[in-house]
């Protein structure tokens, strides 16, 4: 991985970069999913262990590269959650420790990199903490988070912090063309992905369009739905895919309140539903708009905690639904 093949983020490549030659012990990438955190993780490390010299990219042929292209290179490390789990296990963070207490085999120093550093929990980000205090030999620590709020202020102060913004849509159209998109498609794709390629990249995926479009077209007919409508989706959604169905009506919700305050067409975030949008606009005020969100960022908290996926969605529906029913006054 290499500096030069990560678009966008041009402040935070160069300080990296400038980082190699005498870099610090630990720093924390923060910014939203999908927006290129891990693959900036990923070319630091190469960085730090590759043998061309400091003020070049990686040249991709030394040992130290032809190693950590394969996967095996002894004196790097990555630390994320096993795929069945919600949480990255405090024993992870605590081995970490232990593994940095050995002598590099290959390098002249290890790098470890905690991708997703905000799923650590309390404990762990502690025991984390004790290894940060105490860093042995040259070792680097690379945390990857979601958000800066979820990493312990002890945790936090230790590092060297670099936050990562959205990226602008016409890079992320051009990161959808270069994986073959064609460039209509890309840029529509670009305007709903909130400045992530990884986000754009799902989106992009056909089961998840279909879902999309079921999930759509469901709360544009919101208070005439039936309870078993309701159920079918949210089984199907909680199953697939919970938190990609809950952003889809955070979209919706969105483009309704910027419609109802004001706005039009052009920053609809869904702008292939601009016609049962501005019909839904016309039977909901800014106030419901927003408890409608409210009861989907609850829902979303309530999965963060391990709630049961599908019943919170349908829980959900059903509120959205009595909401809209209740500012249309529809009998429920």
């Amino acid at each position: 991985m290499r500096f030069e093949a990560i678009r966008g983020h041009d402040a935070v490549r160069a300080r990296l970069r400038r980082a190699t030659e005498q870099p610090a012990t630990a720093y924390l990438l923060y910014g939203p999913d999908g927006i290129g955190k891990r693959r900036l993780a990923d070319a630091f490390t190469a960085r730090l262990l590759c043998t061309a010299p400091a003020d070049h990219d990686v040249c991709g042929t030394c040992a130290q590269c032809t190693r950590l292209e394969a996967g095996t290179h002894p004196d790097r490390l990555v630390i994320e959650k096993d795929a069945d789990r919600r949480d990255i296990r405090t024993e992870q963070a605590r081995g970490l420790t232990r593994w940095l207490g050995l002598r590099p085999m290959m390098a002249i120093r290890k790098v470890v990199i905690v991708d997703g550093a905000h799923q650590l929990n309390a404990h762990g980000q502690n025991a984390l903490l004790k290894t940060l205090e105490e860093p042995p030999g040259d070792a680097v620590i690379v945390l990857v988070a979601s958000g800066l709020t979820q990493v312990l202020p002890t945790v936090r102060s230790r590092c060297q912090q670099l936050r990562l913004d959205p990226l602008p849509a016409a890079t992320v159209a051009a990161a959808l063309a270069d994986h073959g998109h064609e460039p209509n498609a890309a840029r529509g794709l670009a305007a709903r992905a909130g400045g992530s390629i990884g986000r754009a990249l799902l989106l992009a995926d056909a089961d998840h369009e279909a879902l999309r479009g079921r999930v759509l077209e469901m709360l544009a007919r919101l208070p005439e739905a039936t309870a078993a409508e309701l159920s079918s989706l949210a089984s199907d959604a909680g199953r697939a895919a919970p938190e990609s169905t809950l952003e889809v009506a955070i979209s919706w919700y969105r483009d309704l309140l910027g419609l109802v305050l004001g706005g039009d067409d052009d920053g609809l975030r869904n702008p292939d539903a601009a016609a049962p949008l501005a019909a839904s606009a016309t039977r909901l005020d800014a106030t419901a708009i927003l408890r409608a969100l409210e009861r989907i960022c609850d829902t979303l908290t309530a999965l963060s905690r391990n709630a049961n996926r599908v019943l919170s969605i349908e829980t959900m529906l059903l509120s959205l639904r009595r909401l809209e029913r209740d500012a249309a006054a529809i009998p429920t």
